[in-house]
């Protein structure tokens, strides 16, 4: 003897056994499954190298940037900027003559040159950033003279696209990762005096 069906009278009943047949027909299914998937794993995966991407390309134009610093301060060093009274802008822009023309906007950078009579004086007692970790507001340009002990720093603010995306990975909380160059030298004994 058969065992007789639970059903529910009228319109709920009806509902009840068509979803019940959709789910059935449906659970078979295996069409868009891999979509499906591709949407659960591939966003994060995608966001992953992007974020990779983004980082190694600020790796690379701190590299860049790192060159241009050396450069810039070799002119300092031999007392090529002495000679043709080299003011902050003036670095500004022979740092962008070793650069490529989208790394020039002269406004993303801050450079700070500070002299030593001897290396015993470096120390961080003159930092970039103020109490609050904010970058100050005003820096020093003094390339010194003969054979007076040199420091240049460059901060570069790179923007930083995932930093957009709240992942924070930039430095400023305006989106921009800070990318520092530094050089510490002994500027040679050239002959002439610097005024």
């Amino acid at each position: 003897m058969k065992s007789p069906r639970f059903s529910l009278p009228g319109l709920a009943g009806r509902l009840i056994r068509t979803a019940a047949r959709i789910g059935r027909r449906y659970s078979d299914d295996r069409r868009g499954v891999t979509a499906i998937e591709f949407g659960a794993v591939g966003i994060p995966f995608l966001m992953i190298v992007l974020g990779i991407v983004e980082m190694g390309l600020a790796f690379f134009v701190n590299r860049l940037i790192d060159n241009a610093v050396l450069e810039s301060a070799r002119l300092v060093r031999t007392g090529q900027a002495q000679q043709a009274s080299f003011d902050a802008d003036a670095f500004k822009d022979d740092i962008c003559s070793h650069l490529p023309a989208f790394l020039c906007n002269k406004g993303k950078y801050i450079v700070d040159v500070t002299t030593y009579n001897n290396f015993a004086g470096l120390s961080d007692k003159d930092p970039l950033f103020d109490e609050d970790g904010d970058l100050k507001d005003s820096f020093n340009f003094n390339i010194g003279c003969s054979s007076s002990i040199v420091l240049v720093r460059v901060v570069y603010r790179w923007p930083m696209f995932t930093a957009l995306l709240k992942f924070d990975s930039g430095d400023t909380g305006n989106a921009e990762r800070l990318l520092y160059s530094t050089a510490v030298f002994r500027n040679e004994p050239f002959p002439w005096s610097c005024s």
